[in-house]
C-alpha cells in the first residue's frame, strides 16, 4: 500500500491596505489543486502584534490545523488569522526579547 502525502506549495504574499494574503496550493491525491488563502489584517503588523517575517510560519501552522479538521474541502478556501491565533503562536514561540524595546548593554 502506497501512502500519499499531499504536496503543499507556498505561492507568496499579496499585501494590501486592509490585509495581507498568503497563498498556498495543495495538490490532492486525485491530482486536483486546491487554493488556500490565509489572511492577516494589516493592523496586526502596524501594532507590532506580529512581525512580517513571522507571518508565513503562523499561516502555515494555521493551515496545518485547518487541514487536520477539514482534509477535503472546496477548490478555494479563505482562512482568517484571529487574535487568539496570534496569542497561541506567541505562547508557542516565546522569546526572551521584548518587542519594540532594546536593552542597553551593561559594561
Amino acid at each position: 500500500m502506497t501512502v500519499f502525502y499531499p504536496r503543499l506549495r507556498y505561492l507568496g504574499t499579496i499585501s494590501g491596505p486592509e490585509q495581507s494574503e498568503y497563498g498556498f496550493q495543495l495538490e490532492n491525491q486525485d491530482k486536483s489543486l486546491r487554493l488556500i488563502v490565509v489572511t492577516i489584517p494589516s493592523f496586526v503588523f502596524l501594532s507590532r502584534q506580529l512581525l512580517v517575517q513571522e507571518a508565513p510560519d503562523l499561516c502555515y501552522q494555521k493551515l496545518m490545523a485547518y487541514l487536520r479538521d477539514e482534509p477535503a474541502g472546496p477548490a478555494e478556501d479563505y482562512i482568517s488569522i484571529s487574535d487568539s491565533d496570534i496569542e497561541h503562536y506567541r505562547d508557542s514561540h516565546a522569546t526572551g526579547k521584548s518587542r519594540g524595546k532594546t536593552k542597553q548593554r551593561q559594561l
